[in-house]
């Protein structure tokens, strides 16, 4: 948000206000208007990605695991790309439908195999 980025937000669990009280805490944002302007809180996931250059997963729902990832990237603006936070998606799926992957944690290659995010100690 500190560059203007557009913020869509879909949180199955989590009430709106919440959210966007979150959102306005001093430690995430020193300006809660901004959030006003770039914040959307979206009540179905499809909708929440549509023309979107990415998605970020923050939470272990189960929800998530079971979207039809082939219509979330058909709705995405390309290259789009899957931030997978809690590394729990289908990561050789994704990548098979067209996403660019990231994960928190460790590096994804980019078929069927891990990189470690950090080299082994020698």
């Amino acid at each position: 948000m500190d560059e203007g980025a557009q913020l869509v937000v879909f949180d199955p669990k989590v009430k709106d206000r919440q959210i966007i009280s979150d959102l306005k805490h001093p430690l995430i944002s020193d300006d809660p208007d901004r959030v006003d302007r770039l914040v959307t809180i979206c009540h179905d996931p499809y909708v929440a990605v549509e023309g979107a250059h990415a998605f970020v997963l923050c939470t272990e729902w189960d929800m998530f695991k079971t979207l039809d990832f082939t219509r979330i990237y058909d709705s995405m603006e390309k290259p789009a790309f899957a931030f997978d936070g809690r590394i729990i998606l289908d990561h050789d799926h994704l990548h098979d439908i067209g996403f660019h992957v990231e994960t928190i944690g460790k590096v994804v290659g980019p078929r069927k195999f891990t990189i470690p995010a950090t080299p082994p100690p020698c």
